[in-house]
Parts: C-alpha cells; structure tokens; sequence
C-alpha cells in the first residue's frame, strides 16, 4: 500500500502549536513502525522556508526521495478575494501532483487551515477517485461561531473548509470526543471514522530537582508558596476568568498558602485582563503568577514542582495538557467536559467548568486533601501508559488499510494516462481559472506545472559532463569521466534517471541528448537537448573538471538548484593548483581558489582519493572554518583498458615495437606532459643511465600541456627520439593498452598527484612500478611499487631505475599482481553509492 501524506500541518502558523506537534509525532510513529507499506510526504513548496526544516527532522527516518514539494503561484491566502483564482487553480496543481505518485490513499494532517497563509487543501476537486483519509481534530469554531467565527471573512472561509471536511473519506479523530462531534454534527458515517487518540512526548517527565535548584527556579517567577498550575492559550473556551473567580471562593486560609500559576505566552492585553479579573475577585497581585513565554524545559520543571495541575477548558479536541501534566507527576483535575473525561480517566477529578462553586470544591479538595492528591499522581501514572504515538500510529495505519481493502479504488489501474496526457488534462481542468491571470501569473503556473511533473517523475542524478561535451581532449579526467558515466547510463541506480547534463547559456543547464545518444550507440543523431527541469530530490553531480570562469558564470543555476533542493556535489580530482602553484600558468591559482569557493558551498565533495580529502578537508577549514564545510569523502578510480570508453580515434598508433626495440628493457611514464610529472628529471635519469651503458627503454604517452615548450623542443630534437626514446603524443586508450602490454615497468615521477590511474593501470596488467614517493602513491600502490625519494636530483631515479633492475633481475621487485585495485564498474559504483546513499568513508 502507498500512502501519501499531506505535511502540511507542520508547514503552516500551526508548526508551532498543537496540531504541528501531532503531525510530527505521528508521522514520525508511522513511518518508523509501521514499515510494512509505502510512504510518500508532500510539502507545499509556497512554504518554503519549511522545507528544509521538515527534510532534516525527517532524514533518516524516511528515504529523502519520498519526500517531495509540489508548487504552484502566490499569493493564495483566502483571507484576500483577489487571490481566489490563484486560490482555484493550486488546489487543483496539489491534486494532480499527488494523483501522479498513484497512492493508495492520501493523508492530509490538517485540513482546517489557510485563512491567513499560503495553505491549499482540497478534497476530489480535481482527482475524483483516490480515497482521501484526514486527521480530525474539532469542530470547536464550528460549535461556537460567536467566539470564532463573527468576522463575515473567516465565517466564510470555515464554512468552506467544512465543505471540504464533508468530502473526506475516511477520519482519524484524536478522541472519541471529537469522532463523536463529526457523527452529530456533520453527519458522518460511523464507519468513516476511527478514533486513534493521541500522546505526548518524552519532553515531557518525571524530573527530580534539589531544593536549592527547586528554591532558584521558581524565585524567578515569584512563586514562593505551593503553587495550582494552569498551562494553555488563551482562547475564551480556556475559560480563565472563571478559574480566577473560582480560586477566589477559596478560604483564605488555603488561599494564604497558595499561588495561582498561569504558565506559558499571554499577550498584553490579557494580561491586563486577568490581572483585572484578580482584582475584581479580591485576589491579591502575589496570588496570580502570570510566567510569561516558558521554555519546555522550564514547563516541565514547573509542572514537577507545582502541588496540583487544574484544566478548566471546556472544549478540547484532545487536551494535550492534561496529559502532559500526568507525564511531570501531576495531581490533575478538569472540566468534565468534551475530551477532557477520557484523557484524565477519573469521575472524581472532574467538575462542571461552568459551575464556578463546583470548580471552587475540586481546587479546594485537591489543594487541602494529601491522600485525594497523592491518589490522583497514582492513578495519573497508571493512566498515561494508555497513550502513546506507538498505538495511535498502529491504529491509524490499520484504520487506513482496512479503508482501502474495502475500496474499489485500490483497484490498480490498467489504462494509466501518459504524462503528457495527465499535463492536458490538467490545463483544461484549470483553464476556466485562468482566464484573469496577468502574464506573470500564467508564466509562473506553466513553470510549475513544469516542476510539479519532475517533482513527481523519478529523481534525476544530473551528471555534469560540459567539458567533455564540449571538448574531449582525452586528458585522464575525462577517460575518469567517460569510465564512470559510461557504467552509470548502463547501470542506473534503483529510484534515479541518470541525465547528463551541460552548461548552456544564459546561466542555465540543458540536457545533453546529442552527446549522450553518440556516446551510447554511435549514432550521430542531433537532438534538441531541452533545458533542465529540475525537482527537490534531484542530486547534481560535478563529475568533469568544468573550467572554473564557467562554473562561475553558472553559479545561478547552481543557486537556483539549491534552493529548489537538488542536493549539490563536486568530484574533486586533486588541489594542485594550491599545493603546487609553481607548476600551473599565471593566474591559475586565482582562478581555481574562486572555483573551490564556489563548491565549498556544496552538499558534499568527492574526492578521488584519501590523500587529496585530507588535503581538502585541512585546505577548507583553514580558509572557511569547520562548520562552514561541505561533507567530503573519498572514493578510487578504476582501470580495465580494454573497456575503456573513448570516443576519438588514434591519431598517432604507431607501432611502438620492433626487434632491436624488443630486446631491451622498457619503462612506461602515461600522463599529460606538464612541469610536475617530472618528464624533464626523468629524462635526465635515462640520459645518465645511457651514459653509463645501460641499453633500456623509455616511452612516454602524453599530450603536450602547459610549460613544456622547452621540453617538448627538447624531445623532437633528441637523439634517441625513435630508438630507445620514444613519445606517443596522443593514442586512443586502446593503443594505450599496447603500450602497456609491451613495456616491463612504469615510472610515476609525477610530485604531486590526486590519485595516480596509470598505477592501477600498471597493476592491471601485472607491471612493476616505480614511483615517488609521495602520499597518494602509497595509499595507491602500498607495497606493491619500488619507491624512490621525492627528490630533484635526477640521480636519485637514475639510482633507482639501476637498483630495481638488479632486483628484477633476481625475481625480486615488488609485484603487482596482488595489488587491490578496482574495474570501472566497481569505482563507478564506488562513487554512486556515495553520491545515492551519503555512505560515509572516513577522510581524516
């Protein structure tokens, strides 16, 4: 069974009151033990600001795709006629979006709202068939409109949200108090309630307090004496002015030992106004306490502290106070009342709470009477174990089961509507609405119907490949970005679409359908590639090196893309630029500062090694502090050449073997020819070691990359070039293979490194390395390589390169046949479950 559940309560002015406290509790209950079935949560993105909040109460609790916002144009509060159309054609937008995520049945936790915010709530007005479950609270406005409802305005908008009320399926009612209301006077069926109760949270307890602490606490209040306690709003129906009368009819004598405690938020003017009603009374300033705003932790330490706990309301549709008195120990007396009855549990602990004097007896008994107190905390103690979100959760989701067992709805559909055809669908059903819209108006709807379609389709992994779109230079992070895209577009994970995406124009990102299409089957096929629609479980992944100066200028698509709620995240192939600045061109370390800038503000960093997150990691918290950085982690590249994917040719596969080639040595160094690869010192090692008579090999496979004009000059120009000396200056990844499979050993000089592929390249095809010894190539090869010092001195190779081939000589350099590397379908994998899961690698 699917439920999807309207979050809505927790969205509006209620969050912070009571029914945003039991949305919260509930939904939380359900989803974390009543596993059995399916759970969507919708939000309203007009709430914005609530949405964040809402996705990290509920992270881990519930899978962050199950979680989406559905939006439409605003205003459309109710308390202004002119948003009414506006008003009309959200409610519809809400209906579709669900009626899209095909549930079983919808849950809305709150149906009564919206007067005064942007809350849309509505019941078949667009999706006839899709049974709708509601929690029903009261009817409280509805039973007393001259309290409620003598503003024409709001008369209005309550006696359209009873309409909708009228339409819902099924009820699940926080009392019997208030299942009862529905029958009597709405007419309900029996059959389409339940009463599933409610509970309070374990904020609420039994604390113990020394009698210093006892002493200090209530002294801020002016609480000197034993104190009666009452705790609530400050509705009519809370019925204060005849608790203050009553607790005036008190004795004198009791009353001379007591203080009167109204806790909690009272705004001005009824402060004044009961503070009047003391003096009215005869109460004296001392003997009413008006705390004012109290924290929780202070409201429990006043309810463990005060000698009794009074709830006079005589209209509730629970009385969550009364319960969470019980929870602090409390001796609890109430109105006789509504729900009051069934929370307390206890005939003699109720009163008639418009009969003043008979109010005045029960305070007086539970103020004088020890035993008549010490009988109700026992019996209050006993009484609250029949509460508990466990039990209402259960009841709900049972109530909800056997609903849609019986209805012919949970029937699946056959013929579903394509999803161009539920988009038709909806725009005639919306048309009449539309017709005053100004152009702003119908823009933002055509957008959000727009959204609404991707909020409800399957989360997309968009996968940044600008460069590689744009240019494959066939550098090694684009064979890391072919590799591992290549292995995504086969093997999508569960609950994604993979889409590769690029930078357009116009700070904007589009689909790259031409690229991909080619990429996949060769086919050549151009394609419009669309703008991207992007949903709030969407996550973005950097995956090629965009240049910095267009990361830059997209960082409003990158803005745009946080705020909606795509989760944003960068793989980062190394730090160079800062570790080594010396090795890049003029102004390189200026440019990618601005570009780690701008992905430190992302979700999360992948690192394609250890080495280079801890680099990071120290690098971000220098510069940003530690609570200003993104979640880093770390994954490793792969290497499997002969599937590698390359889509250009060779255009220099030429034969690297012959006779006289063969019947030497032959050393390996892969990887674009720039300063900190160290070409230059490497060459100088196998010039000396020529010298001295050493008839070996060196092949270099590269292209040219930045200050190396004098180097390169050198090459064409050198001796060897095509004897013992040879450089493949651009080869397809399967002439690479070939280089691989006929040379003896592979050199990895490079001083700096994000990770070193050519080493799990090396260990594929079982060749010995020789490296630097640097971090990353530790961490890379472990003791699977022979290490040289990290060094200028050519020497030092030049040492080496002669103390390996002795040991080779003798079976005994360091081999790389056991040594732990990945396919690219396992670091493919690597990195999608870090980007998917969040799974956590350690990176310190």
């Amino acid at each position: 069974m699917r439920v999807v559940i309207d979050m809505q309560g927790m969205q509006t002015g209620s969050a912070a009151r009571g029914i945003g406290r039991y949305t919260s509790s509930l939904v939380q209950e359900i989803l974390s033990s009543q596993r059995q079935h399916e759970y969507i949560l919708v939000l309203n993105g007009l709430f914005a600001d609530s949405i964040a909040r809402i996705r990290t109460q509920f992270d881990g609790i519930i899978d962050q795709k199950n979680i989406r916002v559905w939006n439409a144009v605003g205003p459309v509060y109710e308390n202004d006629p002119a948003n009414a159309p506006r008003q009309a054609v959200a409610r519809r937008m809400r209906e579709a979006f669900i009626k899209r995520l095909e549930p079983d049945i919808v849950l809305i936790t709150s149906l009564v709202e919206g007067y005064g915010d942007n809350f849309i709530g509505s019941v078949h007005e667009y999706d006839k068939e899709t049974p709708v479950a509601a929690i029903f609270y009261d009817l409280i406005p509805y039973l007393y409109p001259e309290l409620y409802l003598a503003d024409k305005g709001i008369a209005d908008w309550y006696q359209n949200r009873i309409e909708q009320l009228k339409k819902v399926d099924l009820f699940l009612c926080i009392s019997e108090s208030s299942k009862c209301e529905l029958i009597e006077h709405l007419s309900v069926r029996d059959d389409k309630t339940a009463n599933i109760s409610a509970a309070s949270d374990h904020r609420f307890y039994v604390e113990p307090i020394s009698e210093e602490e006892k002493e200090k606490f209530l002294s801020q209040f002016g609480l000197n004496k034993p104190y009666l306690t009452y705790l609530s709003a400050t509705d009519r129906r809370k019925n204060h002015i005849r608790l203050i009368e009553a607790y005036s009819k008190l004795p004198k004598s009791v009353r001379s030992q007591n203080q009167l405690c109204f806790a909690g938020y009272l705004p001005e003017e009824h402060k004044n106004e009961f503070y009047a009603a003391a003096s009215k009374y005869g109460l004296k300033k001392h003997e009413l306490v008006l705390t004012g705003q109290v924290s929780d932790e202070e409201i429990n330490k006043l309810l463990n502290l005060t000698q009794a706990f009074v709830f006079p309301s005589y209209h509730e549709g629970f009385g969550l106070p009364v319960l969470e008195a019980m929870q602090c120990g409390c001796a609890v007396i109430g109105a006789n009342t509504s729900s009051v009855p069934e929370v307390i549990g206890r005939a003699d602990a109720l009163f008639d709470p418009f009969n003043v004097d008979e109010m005045c007896l029960q305070i007086h008994r539970v103020l004088t009477d020890e035993q008549f107190r010490d009988d109700l905390k026992a019996h209050g103690s006993k009484q609250v174990l029949k509460f508990s979100w466990e039990k209402s959760a259960a009841l709900a989701v049972k109530t909800i089961e056997s609903h849609v067992a019986k209805s012919a709805n949970s029937v699946v559909d056959s013929n579903k509507s394509t999803q161009e055809e539920c988009t038709d669908q909806l725009v005639q059903h919306i048309a009449p609405y539309c017709i005053d819209f100004n152009e702003k108006d119908l823009r933002g709807t055509a957008h959000f119907i727009a959204r609404n379609e991707r909020e409800a389709s399957k989360p997309q992994l968009l996968v940044d490949i600008s460069e590689l779109v744009q240019n494959d230079f066939q550098t090694g992070i684009q064979r890391v970005v072919r590799n591992i895209l290549f292995h995504w577009l086969t093997n999508p994970p569960k609950g994604f679409d993979v889409k590769p995406v690029y930078a357009g124009v116009n700070h904007s990102y589009k689909y790259a359908e031409t690229f991909t299409s080619k990429f996949i089957t060769g086919d050549n096929i151009q394609c419009s590639d669309p703008y991207v629609e992007y949903g709030s479980n969407d996550i973005f992944v950097g995956l090629d090196l965009i240049h910095p100066d267009i990361a830059r200028s997209n960082n409003k698509a990158y803005l745009l893309m946080k705020e909606i709620g795509v989760k944003m995240s960068f793989v980062v192939y190394d730090i160079l630029p800062i570790q080594f600045p010396q090795f890049f061109g003029v102004g390189a370390l200026e440019v990618f500062t601005r570009w780690l800038d701008l992905i430190s503000k992302s979700d999360n960093l992948f690192c394609i090694s250890k080495a280079t997150a801890n680099d990071l990691n120290v690098h971000l918290i220098k510069n940003y502090g530690e609570t200003n950085v993104p979640s880093i982690n770390w994954f490793h590249l792969g290497a499997d050449l002969e599937n590698n994917r390359s889509i250009s040719g060779s255009v220099n596969d030429e034969p690297i073997s012959s006779k006289e080639f063969d019947q030497r040595k032959t050393f390996l160094m892969v990887g674009t020819l720039e300063p900190r690869k160290s070409h230059a010192q490497v060459l100088d090692a196998f010039e000396r070691a020529w010298a001295l008579g050493i008839d070996i090999n060196l092949v270099i496979v590269g292209k040219q990359g930045w200050q190396t004009e004098a180097f390169i000059e050198r090459l064409r120009d050198h001796v060897e070039l095509n004897k013992r000396l040879v450089w493949l200056e651009a080869v397809s990844d399967e002439y690479l293979e070939k280089a691989y499979a006929v040379s003896h050993c592979l050199i990895a000089a490079s001083e700096g490194e994000g990770f070193g592929l050519p080493l799990i390249e090396a260990a594929q095809h079982e060749l010995p390395i020789i490296a630097r010894d640097i971090p990353v190539f530790r961490e890379v090869a472990g003791d699977h390589a022979f290490y040289f010092e990290n060094s200028k001195d050519a020497q030092v190779i030049t040492n080496s390169i002669i103390q390996w081939l002795e040991l080779d000589a003798n079976a005994q350099s360091p081999q790389t046949v056991n040594m732990p590397h990945l396919s690219w379908a396992e670091s493919a994998q690597q990195l999608l479950d870090l980007v998917t899961s969040n799974k956590q690698q350690a990176n310190k």
